[in-house]
């Protein structure tokens, strides 16, 4: 296994333990992780949990409180993390030549989509040369991490859910 700090194995097991005991991941702040505000973890004290779920299949389901949330895809799902009250689902690549793929939804905790995330373009020097996100983890702080995976290689970064954006792009090396 990698040792990168950033690398998918080395989270994965961490943040899924995490979450199956109905703690979650913090958020960037008290108030996104709903601490005192009005989000769903604020209303239930806790972030959602993905349950049953397995790399590949094409219904993510979560927990929220007495809420039961099933979401059906058309190809297999790549991840799930939840954290700060929402889920994020990265769904399968689209591998038509030259057909950059939106493929990543952030779900809040009812199940309602507030945004859907664009891979990053601008590391690239062509931007049909993005393919789309090949997963998503959560990271040492409990911020959700994207992966993009390009025809030159892939990148990371942290999502922006305001401009449905990547940001804090870097090679994923």
């Amino acid at each position: 296994m990698s040792r990168h700090p950033q690398d998918p194995n080395a989270h994965d097991r961490n943040a899924h333990d995490r979450n199956a005991r109905g703690r979650g991941a913090r958020g960037r702040n008290a108030e996104e992780a709903g601490a005192g505000g009005t989000g769903a973890r604020a209303r239930w004290g806790r972030d959602p949990v993905v349950t049953g779920r397995r790399h590949g299949d094409r219904v993510v389901r979560w927990t929220h409180g007495d809420l039961t949330v099933r979401k059906d895809f058309a190809g297999p799902t790549q991840a799930a993390p939840a954290w700060a009250g929402r889920v994020l689902v990265v769904e399968a690549l689209d591998d038509t030549p030259y057909t950059p793929t939106d493929n990543a939804v952030v779900y809040e905790a009812d199940g309602t989509e507030p945004v859907r995330l664009a891979p990053p373009r601008d590391p690239v020097a062509e931007p049909s040369w993005v393919f789309g996100f090949s997963t998503a983890h959560l990271d040492a702080r409990g911020r959700p991490v994207l992966v993009a995976a390009t025809q030159v290689g892939d990148f990371w970064g942290h999502p922006d859910l305001e401009s449905g954006t990547i940001v804090d792009v870097q090679e994923w090396c």
